[in-house]
């Protein structure tokens, strides 16, 4: 795994893509490559208080300079506020990279299924992007789970991909209103995925991105179906083992 540095970087594009997301674009100051696994993560260095960490959601590639990031910014939430400021200073933005232990630095030679909540597509973003560039010779499946259809905050980027690609794309609403005119899947997003675990394929490993309680319920119903918990990867149980979730 690439070693952990400090980078600088300058913000290229802060664009509010729906009510409360934004999608960044950040560009290494001195020009150099950055080097990180996809699926990999970083932590913006804030002028104050702890860093906070981000999906890195672009694919990892040879002289690669620019990132892009998914900052979701709701009311109420003050550091998210506080992040999108720092973003939107003009000031130079610092940060450590790359964290996290769910990636594809060693691509499984099976199925993939990927399993994002909200903002956790930009996770899965950047591994379904390195899948297609690297021509993984396997099935791989991306599962996105929202509140309400507007969630999809990006709708159009994974139809593109299952058009163009052979993405397996299931996005599912858990609170779909009237208004909302949804027509597609309901329900929880974890259900989704067991509903359809004999159809996505032998020996499939599983990426999870979203929070501790989604991750573990997910694993928790994955393993009772048969499946071994080595093929289910989430930064979750690094940074919020079960332990500590269930005290």
């Amino acid at each position: 795994m690439p070693d952990q540095r400090t980078r600088a970087f300058r913000v290229k594009h802060l664009n509010k893509v729906t009510g409360d997301i934004y999608q960044v674009h950040l560009v290494v100051a001195d020009g150099k490559p950055l080097s990180f696994e996809a699926g990999q993560y970083l932590q913006v260095l804030m002028p104050e208080g702890d860093p906070c960490a981000y999906s890195i959601a672009s694919a990892p590639g040879e002289n690669r300079n620019e990132l892009e990031l998914h900052v979701q910014c709701y009311p109420g939430h003050e550091r998210a506020q506080q992040v999108i400021d720092h973003l939107s200073s003009g000031e130079m933005i610092r940060a450590t990279l790359p964290h996290g232990n769910c990636h594809l630095g060693d691509c499984p030679d099976a199925p993939i299924v990927l399993v994002a909540a909200g903002t956790g597509f930009a996770q899965m973003k950047s591994m379904v992007e390195f899948t297609h560039q690297n021509g993984h010779q396997h099935p791989v499946s991306l599962y996105w789970g929202v509140r309400r259809p507007h969630g999809f905050y990006l709708p159009h980027l994974p139809v593109q991909w299952s058009s163009e690609w052979g993405l397996h794309y299931h996005p599912v609403v858990s609170e779909a209103e009237a208004e909302d005119d949804w027509a597609g899947r309901h329900g929880q997003l974890y259900r989704a995925v067991l509903d359809d675990l004999d159809q996505l394929g032998d020996g499939a490993h599983f990426y999870l991105s979203g929070s501790p309680d989604m991750v573990y319920t997910t694993l928790d119903g994955l393993v009772a179906a048969g499946v071994d918990e080595s093929r289910v990867h989430s930064d979750v149980f690094d940074y919020a083992p079960r332990e500590s979730v269930t005290k």
